[in-house]
């Protein structure tokens, strides 16, 4: 379920989307396909119950993985105004720790070890309120520079699904969650013709995922899995503009 919080940033990045359309057919249009490697800091798995007990899992070891998406938008063609843009992306990856990983668990009963397997994958829509470049090298061909180096920020919506990730969850469940994150981009594209770039990006994105389950042990409750991600995309791609 789409909570209010997210469906608030849903609406405000529209509303912005929709001030800033450009009415008069005065843009340059792109879209843009790209891969590449994630690198996620570690982090802890809290696990509160609804009878009052809280348990970590200290330093969830997350694989480096690999990441796709796509992202289209435009950037405003009015006189001295080709440096502002705005867009929409959307992209995948997955949060996924080693089989058999020892941490160290800390709950009521003191501080011990054990296995735990954790997957998640992570699916975003970015929604870039703000994008800038600097248009390099401009000649006759490339009105908006050869070399367009580039940022871009703004809030993303992730939504995450666990499926059975042994030795943590109960068993036989599964929970999704849609939560409102962040996303910061810093690149730079190289126009090869007038319609068709190559790119390379960083990437950092940053989030929370909040997923329920329902435990019988030691007593019927309401079991919320809270973890915060933050995330280093190293990706390339082919943009083209029309």
């Amino acid at each position: 379920m789409i909570s209010r919080k997210t469906s608030s940033v849903l609406g405000l990045a529209l509303c912005i989307g929709l001030l800033a359309y450009p009415t008069d057919g005065s843009a340059e249009w792109y879209a843009d396909a790209y891969a590449g490697a994630v690198f996620t800091s570690n982090s802890d798995l809290t696990v509160t119950s609804s009878l009052g007990t809280t348990t970590t899992y200290q330093g969830l070891d997350v694989h480096n993985n690999w990441t796709a998406g796509a992202r289209g938008g435009y950037w405003l063609e009015k006189q001295k105004m080709d440096w502002l843009g705005f867009g929409l992306d959307v992209f995948f990856f997955h949060l996924k720790t080693p089989p058999g990983q020892q941490v160290g668990v800390i709950s009521s009963g003191g501080t011990t070890t054990q296995f735990a397997h954790w997957s998640l994958p992570a699916f975003g829509i970015g929604f870039d309120v703000l994008r800038l470049r600097i248009p390099l090298l401009r000649d006759e061909q490339f009105i908006h520079g050869r070399v367009q180096p580039y940022i871009a920020a703004g809030p993303s919506v992730f939504i995450t699904f666990a499926g059975q990730n042994d030795f943590v969850q109960p068993g036989g469940q599964s929970a999704t969650n849609v939560s409102v994150g962040a996303k910061v981009d810093a690149g730079a594209i190289v126009m090869i013709t007038k319609r068709i770039g190559v790119f390379g990006q960083y990437r950092f994105t940053h989030f929370t995922s909040k997923l329920d389950y329902q435990n019988t042990t030691p007593a019927l409750a309401t079991e919320t899995f809270t973890t915060t991600y933050n995330t280093h995309h190293v990706i390339a791609g082919v943009s083209m503009n029309f």
